[in-house]
């Protein structure tokens, strides 16, 4: 894939990762309600985050692109396919390790983020908060995890329940986002809830002229709730397989994320964490 069409994609491909790094903290022992208010929603999505202290997971992601920059030769399709790692633990605290086909480290832990060079040793420390303000809040919340409260915070939210008649519209929630200050890489949000398990199904974004620009559906799978307030039969749902569709005038992107040896509550340290 063309390095300067990779810059290109980056922004764009962390919104999506941003989003999906949220949905480990989404557990499901709530009934569904007609009705709700955002806040309502927010604190029902959110409920259970408590009960979630740390997940570990392998990814494989497969990048598929027929994009090509403006005034280069077409290549055809191209595909990429990277071994990773991950670790997340609260909300500020978040770890990928890419294992192929290039090694790359990214820690974010509160408003630090790093990115390592194993071979070389060689480290970048950015400030999220002033990348943050510069991007009009793109650039993820305090952890990098773009949960819905902090999306509010540079997006004007409002919600709405689809018509339970339609398919899509089953136990459907859907918060709407539109930035709060005028930015060039996108326009408004879509979240999708699934009001069964209190998580996001799917997220669609549109560029500043409300045009699709990418579009992001996910799976899960669910373990037992073993904390100690849990339920008898509670779950906690987490990533299985997300796919997302990023299109523009320069051509269609497809990634595909599947998540592997998924360990919820094991005890991750600190030390995972360490910028500095």
């Amino acid at each position: 894939m063309n390095k300067n069409l990779a810059h290109i994609f980056i922004p764009i491909f962390g919104i999506l990762v941003s989003s999906i790094l949220m949905l480990p903290s989404f557990a499901a022992d709530l009934p569904a309600e007609a009705g709700l208010s955002l806040d309502d929603l927010i604190a029902k999505i959110q409920s259970n985050q408590s009960k979630i202290h740390d997940m570990y997971a392998e990814t494989t992601t497969t990048i598929t692109s027929n994009m090509v920059m403006p005034g280069q030769e077409s290549r055809g399709t191209q595909k990429i396919i990277q071994k990773s790692k991950m670790w997340t633990k609260g909300q500020d605290k978040s770890k990928i390790e890419m294992l192929s086909p290039t090694r790359q480290i990214t820690i974010i832990n509160g408003d630090q983020m790093a990115t390592i060079n194993p071979e070389t040793g060689q480290k970048v420390v950015q400030d999220l908060k002033k990348l943050r303000d510069k991007s009009g809040g793109l650039a993820g919340g305090q952890s990098g995890q773009m949960t819905l409260d902090k999306i509010s915070e540079f997006f004007y939210l409002s919600v709405r329940k689809l018509d339970p008649s339609t398919t899509e519209g089953v136990n459907t929630y859907v918060v709407t986002g539109v930035p709060k200050k005028e930015n060039k890489f996108m326009g408004k949000m879509e979240f999708y809830v699934d009001s069964e398990r209190w998580a996001p199904v799917k997220i669609l974004m549109y560029d500043p002229k409300n045009r699709p620009m990418s579009q992001t559906e996910i799976e899960y799978s669910s373990v037992e709730d073993k904390s100690a307030t849990a339920s008898e039969g509670s779950v906690i749902f987490v990533p299985l397989k997300n796919k997302s569709v990023v299109s523009s005038p320069m051509g269609k992107m497809e990634i595909e994320v599947e998540y592997t040896t998924v360990k919820v509550n094991g005890g991750i340290s600190d030390k995972e964490f360490v910028v500095e």
